[in-house]
């Protein structure tokens, strides 16, 4: 029975957060009532109230579970040994968050849509510097070692990974994961200038 219990709670929980979700593409998360998701969904206000408190708590528990997942993607930095940088480990790892990001697809391009929520991708922004911060210091120790401040140097990595994910997203023709990560790879290793051509002297 509790079988049966659980399979019926997590499809109840699936329609909501998909008539959400639609709900969020059609008019914003600021002009959805709980009605409007019970209509959506087919269900009635007091089948949304057994499990979630209010639009809000579902926004947290809907985003929460993509972004916990996102960022098991992001590994320890394995690819990183003896002031060495193993281009294709990193390489995998790239390929490994933009599969994850293709696989929840229509969630991705819905919250970083016109009718998204605000601030989302600052969001997913601190959630990488969170991530890479504490890769940094695994793998550097003190970061007030670094030539210049470790929030400097990340803040500028955790923000051109998004604006190359919203990118991708909102590509017609998408790149594959697997090309995506090739070219990021060699921004990553090479500067972006000398993917122009050019060279420093």
């Amino acid at each position: 029975m509790g079988k049966k219990t659980d399979l019926r709670v997590l499809r109840t929980k699936k329609i909501i957060k998909e008539a959400f979700l639609t709900l969020i593409q059609k008019k914003g998360f600021g002009a959805i009532t709980i009605q409007d998701i019970a209509d959506e969904a087919f269900i009635n206000r007091a089948t949304f109230y057994l499990h979630y408190q209010d639009k809000y708590d579902l926004l947290d528990q809907v985003c929460d579970t993509y972004l916990k997942e996102l960022i098991t993607k992001i590994h320890n930095p394995f690819h990183l040994k003896n002031k060495e940088l193993d281009g294709k480990r990193i390489e995998l790892t790239l390929i490994s968050v933009f599969e994850n990001i293709e696989k929840n697809l229509d969630f991705y391009k819905i919250m970083f849509g016109p009718n998204g929520i605000p601030n989302f991708s600052h969001g997913v922004e601190k959630l990488l510097f969170d991530k890479f911060k504490a890769n940094f210091t695994a793998f550097v120790g003190d970061l007030n070692t670094l030539e210049i401040p470790a929030d400097f140097l990340i803040k500028y990595i955790s923000s051109a990974y998004i604006g190359v994910i919203e990118w991708w997203l909102n590509t017609e023709n998408r790149y594959s994961p697997e090309y995506m990560a090739e070219n990021l790879k060699k921004i990553i290793t090479k500067g972006p200038l000398s993917m122009i051509g050019y060279r420093i002297v």
